[in-house]
């Protein structure tokens, strides 16, 4: 069938069944991770991205394609993960640019909005590298606007396969695509969505969201809210809402606002603005919401009767989180300074909020969190200055875009390693300014060698070390430096590789997997071999690193 024109409806189909597509082969494109290392999420990143976005239209019915893809947008861009997602977002974004003021959509104005995908996507990223996920976007939006089709079935059909085939060259742009022998994975995951896209389109499928776990997220959504409840609470109710509107005073929204609740986060982007706030009056802002636009996603929470069911169910771990959650309700005075950590493990984690950290999101390797819970955690602190440590390369960019959609002054260090994080928290001097702390934290953490002992998924190859599934691998600054089949010797052997005449501290977080009597025997070892060193061990129980560690 021929498809001169795509409406809201086409498009819907067409994005949901996309996301269902990559649902179902989110493993493969994990497998072609470059690093034969745990933590190949690229896959998972987009998937969980995409399917944010497609919740999000889920129930909207219209035949305006422009509207579909403003929400699409928006979902993608709130519930981005890792650096694949963020730059899946910023596509969809540019699609959606692309496509603004037009009910259906010609196959030369979807083309442009393609071609538009592709040119927000590189304005995202710093340094844009040839040979990702940009560059098939890129052939994917040229190859678009270059088609001299009038069916959209067959524009897509071009697409997909310029893509594809720009796809295979990627080993030829990047050495370490060619060494893995394996083609770019935020590239294949792209190639999967577009696919999918063209295959409700030409088979006409009216598409239904399948496995989005709703249930249980749910859950979890709801017992983080009681824990977080005070005892007293000033303000029972938890607002949150959308409202698509242009032009928004938000300075003058937020002095209304401020006057009758507290925690209040308004962030805004094109012609989208959220809010959530706790009052006692949810209808007050509803009314003065709906002035504004049109509202949508209206949430209100009843955050006493949550008290009251978690009282009825709390266990002491429960209680005493709740304790430690009130300390640091926003009922407290405003500070000068607050802090947020992502990290994973428990011990890690406890070490952050014993050094201070306001929220610690958990996160990290395999599970990287959205721009959304990154904006959900700066909304809990009370704060007019927070700091952000990512402790994740696959993590900053996520933290980048919350700062920019906050209200809030955020300051982002760009730390990619938990040893990277705690030094700059140890290093934070709460007497002097924010940007002196700035440049001295992005100063400090570039002094930080981080290794970490981890095993190999897959059999691999990398600088010429052969690598066999289930090998010990020892990684410096995310560079494989040791194989082996000990845990522990690997983990004496990377940190060797790091001392030298300047060095004089080593710090070593040792995993879930790990046994104390062995760990006690490492340490032992090393303090004989180093006797001028000072060296530190933290039970930091992360999963599946064995260790991370650190030479200062």
């Amino acid at each position: 069938m021929e498809y001169l024109k795509i409406n809201g409806r086409h498009f819907r189909n067409m994005v949901i069944n996309a996301s269902n597509r990559l649902e179902d082969e989110k493993e493969y494109v994990n497998s072609l991770n470059v690093f034969p290392v745990p933590d190949g999420d690229t896959g998972t990143n987009m998937s969980m991205t995409f399917k944010a976005a497609v919740q999000e239209i889920e129930n909207i019915q219209t035949e305006s394609i422009d509207e579909i893809a403003k929400i699409l947008a928006r979902g993608a861009l709130m519930g981005a993960r890792g650096n694949s997602g963020v730059i899946l977002s910023q596509i969809f974004r540019g699609i959606a640019k692309g496509l603004e003021g037009i009910t259906e959509a010609t196959s030369e104005e979807f083309a442009k909005s393609i071609l538009e995908g592709s040119k927000f996507a590189y304005k995202a990223v710093m340094r844009p590298t040839e040979g990702t996920i940009l560059t098939i976007i890129k052939t994917a939006g040229e190859s678009a606007v270059n088609s001299e089709t009038s069916d959209i079935v067959e524009l897509m059909n071009e697409v997909c396969k310029q893509s594809e085939i720009m796809l295979n060259k990627t080993p030829d742009m990047l050495a370490a695509l060619r060494e893995a022998k394996v083609v770019d994975a935020g590239g294949m995951g792209l190639l999967i969505l577009f696919k999918g896209m063209k295959e409700a389109i030409s088979n006409n499928i009216e598409a239904e969201i399948y496995n989005t776990n709703k249930q249980s997220n749910k859950k979890e959504t709801i017992v983080s809210s009681a824990v977080e409840v005070p005892v007293e609470i000033k303000f029972g109710y938890c607002t949150e809402l959308l409202i698509i509107a242009k032009d928004v005073d938000t300075n003058k929204l937020k002095e209304y606002l401020e006057k009758i609740g507290d925690s209040m986060v308004v962030v805004s982007q094109d012609e989208f603005l959220k809010i959530h706030i706790h009052t006692n009056d949810p209808g007050l802002v509803l009314s003065k919401a709906v002035t504004l636009g049109e509202l949508s996603k209206v949430k209100i929470e009843n955050m006493r009767e949550q008290h009251r069911n978690l009282l009825g169910i709390a266990d002491e771990k429960v209680e005493k989180s709740l304790e430690k959650d009130i300390a640091k309700s926003d009922l407290i005075e405003s500070k000068k300074y607050g802090f947020i950590s992502v990290a994973l493990g428990e011990g890690i984690k406890n070490i952050f909020e014993d050094l201070g950290v306001d929220v610690v999101i958990e996160g990290g390797q395999t599970m990287n969190p959205s721009i959304q819970d990154i904006i959900d955690s700066i909304s809990k602190i009370n704060a007019e200055n927070i700091f952000v440590l990512p402790n994740n390369k696959n993590i900053l960019m996520a933290a980048l875009q919350a700062a920019e959609l906050s209200d809030k002054n955020i300051v982002v260090i760009p730390s990619i390693t938990i040893p990277q994080g705690i030094t700059a928290v140890t290093m934070f001097n709460p007497d002097v300014s924010v940007e002196e702390n700035e440049e001295k934290l992005k100063e400090v953490i570039k002094n930080v060698a981080t290794a970490s002992v981890t095993y190999a998924v897959k059999d691999s190859e990398s600088d010429g070390k052969i690598i066999k599934q289930g090998n010990i691998l020892g990684l410096v600054e995310q560079k494989i430096c040791e194989v082996g089949t000990d845990m522990y010797k690997v983990c004496a052997d990377i940190i060797g590789s790091m001392v030298n005449d300047n060095s004089e501290l080593i710090t070593i977080f040792y995993g879930e997997d790990c046994a104390l009597t062995e760990v006690e025997k490492l340490i032992s070892k090393l303090e004989h071999k180093y006797p001028n060193l000072d060296i530190q061990q933290y039970n930091g129980k992360q999963p599946l690193y064995y260790f991370i560690a650190s030479v200062e």
